[in-house]
């Protein structure tokens, strides 16, 4: 059993306090009899759970619900989660003295609007705390995508590109995948000059050379 102690802080320091919530959080809904829930989680918890990266961070971001049908995994980015479960993470946040929300579907919009990267669900990584939670933390190259993404928000916090420059380092390989799945759709020049922005900034000028006006 994984015992951690936690400051009186609402951040998270390491791999191990994320995982500790977790299982401490799939400990409560065993107990109270919940129904059995999973989830597909990116951002920094993700980033230290997988040993990608070390940095604190300051909640568990979901980007969606997972459930096994007869057709396969669906991604339920369309469901919020639900209010009980809500109440459950607000009670293991007073535990541990986090904030109420420590896990919550802040970054869902994104699969709405652009879909999953390609293959998204079959290189994530599936860990169980209990059996009435799920999750599957994003791999390295989603995490790069994600990131991206973020980075290139002109109104964004100064972490996802640090994520990107200091701890992922991608890979030309990797970034040019990412650049593919932002600009498959369709966009405007303004959000095309902010990708190319941020892929500058991660010293690719032979990629950045490829993104259209």
């Amino acid at each position: 059993m994984l015992y951690v102690c936690y400051s009186a802080t609402t951040m998270f320091g390491n791999a191990e306090e994320i995982e500790g919530a977790l299982q401490r959080l799939g400990k409560r809904l065993l107990y109270e009899y919940a129904d059995p829930l999973s989830l597909v989680v990116c951002g920094g918890s993700a980033l230290n759970v997988l040993n990608i990266a070390s940095r604190t961070t300051r909640d568990v971001d979901v980007l969606a619900i997972v459930e096994e049908t007869e057709n396969g995994t669906q991604l339920r980015y369309d469901r919020s989660l639900p209010k009980e479960f809500c109440g459950f993470v607000a009670d293991v946040g007073r535990d541990l003295g986090l904030q109420d929300d420590w896990l919550n579907m802040g970054p869902r919009n994104v699969l709405q609007v652009y879909g999953a990267p390609n293959g998204m669900t079959d290189r994530w990584e599936r860990r169980e705390y209990g059996p009435s939670l799920t999750v599957y933390f994003t791999s390295r190259l989603d995490q790069v995508h994600f990131k991206l993404l973020a980075a290139s928000d002109p109104k964004a916090e100064p972490r996802h590109l640090e994520d990107l420059v200091l701890r992922i380092k991608p890979t030309d390989k990797e970034v040019r995948v990412a650049v593919g799945w932002l600009l498959g759709r369709e966009t405007s020049s303004w959000f095309r000059g902010n990708v190319r922005r941020t892929v500058e900034a991660l010293g690719y000028d032979n990629i950045n050379r490829d993104i259209p006006e």
